[in-house]
């Protein structure tokens, strides 16, 4: 064994002492997440307390194993990234098997990134969330989000009717004043803005019918465009279009999806105050139809980005917190799905709806 052998051993050392004296340390988050650390030669060195009951096996036996010992043999292969050590100095995440009994698999989610000493990968944290918890936690959430729903229904409607009555006694109000209307109009915008929030729950908590027929995709995305046209010049900003073999019908309500494509331009726009390039991509691929709309902003911090489509969650002064979240229901409806990337250099958001075909 070589010298530098030895102090990456002993570096890995000083981390089990460090964790072992604080039980409550984690790699992820203030609570304790079940995890191990592993060594370059592939052997636990580490486990923590909640690895150990995941696993159902004593730390004592853990520590020295093998992945091998672990996880299922069919998943140990150039795939899974993690057990790869060219990938070994990026952070990864994927879906994997762990059986330490015959016949009791499990299914888990793996995040594992590298430890580093002197710009050297020595080993690996390891981080295991069993998958059927992931799963009970989601549909926890959904029933939550139902109730929530059923409950902003009711107090929409109800406040919805005395803000009409207010709304119209004001605009006579105005209609006979002579005077100065600035605490009018301040009024008026602050009903205005009552109402929108009230639409926008009421798309939440009961959706509209949506009014489905077959749309041309390229032609609605140059429709949305030239309706934003106004507000990229005023900002400052050039749209790039970059369709690749978008000629090809899909099926949905085409106020509904311009209302989404509207709304994620928007937040493309006010990422750049001082103006950019937003590029509207479209292609057509495996039976689905790939937008993505990305802008040159600084970015969606990842406390942000985690919690993007939390009802009444926004980071901006006149936001409401329900635009994201309304637009995933109406993405949702369509039988598609949307996914956002973000780093320091921009933001990314793509849209992925199936095609005609691929529906009958």
């Amino acid at each position: 064994m070589d010298k530098d052998e030895i102090k990456r051993l002993n570096f890995l050392l000083e981390i089990y002492v460090d964790v072992n004296v604080d039980k409550d340390f984690s790699v992820l988050s203030k609570t304790t997440d079940p995890f191990f650390i592993l060594s370059m030669s592939g052997q636990l060195v580490y486990v923590n307390e909640v690895c150990e009951e995941l696993l159902q096996c004593s730390r004592k036996d853990l520590v020295g194993m093998k992945l091998s010992n672990i996880f299922i043999s069919s998943v140990l292969s150039d795939s899974q990234t993690f057990f790869s050590k060219k990938e070994r100095e990026q952070l990864t995440n994927f879906d994997s098997k762990i059986s330490m009994r015959p016949g009791h698999a499990m299914d888990v989610n793996v995040t594992a990134f590298p430890i580093l000493f002197n710009d050297e990968v020595v080993g690996s944290y390891v981080v295991l969330k069993d998958i059927t918890m992931i799963k009970r936690e989601r549909q926890l959430l959904s029933e939550k989000q139902a109730a929530a729903g059923q409950l902003a229904a009711g107090i929409a409607h109800e406040i919805r009717n005395p803000i009409t009555a207010i709304k119209g006694f004001m605009q006579l109000m105005m209609g006979e004043h002579k005077g100065d209307t600035t605490y009018y109009n301040i009024v008026e915008s602050e009903i205005n803005r009552v109402e929108m929030i009230l639409k926008e729950l009421m798309v939440l908590a009961k959706p509209t019918k949506i009014n489905y027929q077959e749309l041309d995709i390229r032609s609605l995305l140059d429709k949305v465009l030239t309706l934003m046209e106004s507000q990229t010049l005023l900002h400052n900003i050039e749209v790039i279009k970059n369709f690749h073999a978008l000629e090809v019908m899909i099926v949905g309500d085409e106020n509904q999806l311009k209302q989404v494509f509207i709304n994620y331009l928007k937040n493309a726009i006010e990422a750049m105050p001082v103006g950019g390039k937003i590029i509207v991509e479209g292609i057509h691929l495996n039976d689905s139809v790939h937008i993505r709309i990305i802008d040159e902003g600084g970015g969606i911090p990842n406390e942000i980005l985690e919690r993007i489509s939390e009802p009444f969650f926004t980071t901006k002064e006149h936001g409401t917190g329900l635009g994201m979240l309304v637009c995933n229901e109406i993405i949702e409806e369509h039988k598609g799905k949307s996914n956002i990337f973000s780093s320091a250099e921009g933001t990314c958001i793509e849209v992925i709806l199936p095609s005609a075909f691929q529906l009958q």
